[in-house]
């Protein structure tokens, strides 16, 4: 592992910790409601020394953690060979403001102990100008408090918790769909197509699964739904004993907000092991490509999901043909496919963001861009983003789709093919 220094930033963060036990001490009661969205200014992020660490006259230094090993390495081999393919090409056609990007991509492995290590690695002695694209809820919760602390921007965060995103923090901004959001979307459609059936809800223990619950009764109300409930850990890969318990329960439709191996195990539980054809609705964390060949065509055929973007099949689309074109030339031979054009996503915003900076680039003229990014359409997007101070999320848009397998193909070939209209929740509707 690599040694972490402690240096000055690192009693800061000391001291930080401590005044923030003594508030948490000193708390109490309910949370008190806001009529308005409110700013917190993160600290660190006024001019202090270092602010443009990671920026030379040739060079912009990022930095990521991903799962580059154990049970979510699907996602993080796929997120970087998208982001590393799209480095390459922006550094091919001349840069960011005459400066070309190097990307550090740390491996993670979805846990909070080595997403903490890694990011201070990254930080503290790789000196990286921001963090982009880290990925998932126990690692990014293990982190997002200390980068903020020490006014590090940590962009296009790849989990979508209420704490991360509200109040908006001047130097975090997020990437996916609010879990709340697209929790209630999900349980719209069951309230419209499924009302008054009994639904079972597998959950990851931890707030992506509790805010998706969350978000799924709000979206049920009107449906005179009944919701039962069944957890499990981050550790658990065989989810075979809650499949068994919903169906004993009498559940009648399944909604899981899981890892791919974990969704895997209960759509192959529910449609192979038990012969239960249980409608299923998943979450748009697992609406991949992958997830046909982890839960096999047959098992997850008819699963309703939603995206947030175009598809990587969609070749029609200007967009995904110009990210074939980008993986065929970078992408060390990784076939496209959704993750890895959330991976060039991610780095194309950044970049976007960079580029609007301009050349005499700081944190703080960095952020200052994000904040003014508004009406701006990513490459592969199908909605614009439109950012303001109180507003730090990018996606704000969702369309429904469905698990749907091609068999004149040899093998058979697996897409989400979307459906019905865009469902738009956007925070900021105009640009200023």
């Amino acid at each position: 592992m690599p040694r972490i220094h402690v240096g000055r930033w690192a009693w800061l963060l000391i001291l930080a910790l401590a005044a923030m036990l003594v508030v948490s001490a000193c708390g109490g009661g309910e949370k008190e409601e806001k009529a308005t969205p409110q700013v917190t200014k993160a600290a660190g992020t006024t001019p202090i020394p270092g602010n443009t660490n990671g920026v030379t006259d040739t060079q912009i230094l990022l930095g990521t953690h991903l799962p580059l090993s154990g049970m979510a390495a699907t996602w993080g081999v796929g997120l970087k060979a998208g982001m590393d393919a799209q480095v390459a090409y922006i550094n091919d056609n001349g840069g960011v403001n005459g400066r070309k990007l190097k990307l550090i991509v740390e491996d993670d492995q979805y846990t909070g102990p080595l997403a903490n290590e890694v990011v201070r690695k990254l930080v503290e002695s790789d000196k990286v100008f921001a963090i982009v694209g880290g990925l998932g809820t126990v690692p990014d919760s293990a982190v997002y408090k200390y980068l903020e602390t020490n006014g590090v921007p940590d962009m296009m965060l790849l989990a979508a918790q209420t704490k991360f995103l509200d109040p908006a923090v001047r130097t975090r901004y997020g990437y996916l769909v609010h879990y709340l959001d697209e929790g209630r979307i999900l349980g719209e459609y069951i309230a419209q197509n499924f009302p008054g059936k009994k639904v079972g809800f597998i959950e990851q223990n931890d707030e992506f699964g509790q805010e998706g619950e969350q978000g799924l009764r709000e979206g049920v109300k009107d449906g005179n739904n009944e919701v039962v409930v069944e957890t499990f850990e981050t550790t658990e890969g065989d989810l075979s004993a809650q499949v068994s318990r919903l169906k004993n329960q009498n559940v009648e439709v399944m909604a899981i907000y899981a890892e791919p191996i974990g969704a895997m195990s209960a759509i192959k539980n529910a449609h192979e092991t038990l012969n239960w054809q249980v409608p299923i609705v998943l979450t748009g964390v697992d609406a991949f490509e992958i997830m046909g060949a982890l839960a096999g065509p047959d098992n997850i055929e008819g699963t309703i999901s939603v995206v947030y973007g175009h598809q990587a099949y969609q070749k029609d689309i200007p967009g995904i043909a110009q990210h074939w074109d980008i993986m065929a030339k970078y992408g060390a031979g990784k076939t496209p496919d959704n993750l890895t054009m959330v991976g060039a996503s991610v780095i194309e915003i950044v970049a976007k963001i960079l580029q609007d900076a301009g050349p005499d680039l700081t944190r703080d003229s960095f952020l200052d861009a994000a904040e003014s990014l508004c009406g701006w359409t990513p490459s592969v997007g199908f909605a614009p983003i439109n950012f303001s101070p109180t507003d730090h999320k990018p996606n704000e848009a969702e369309q429904y789709v469905r698990g749907t397998v091609d068999r004149s193909t040899d093998p058979p070939t697996f897409t989400w093919q979307p459906f019905g209209d865009v469902i738009s929740f956007e925070s900021t509707p105009k640009c200023p």
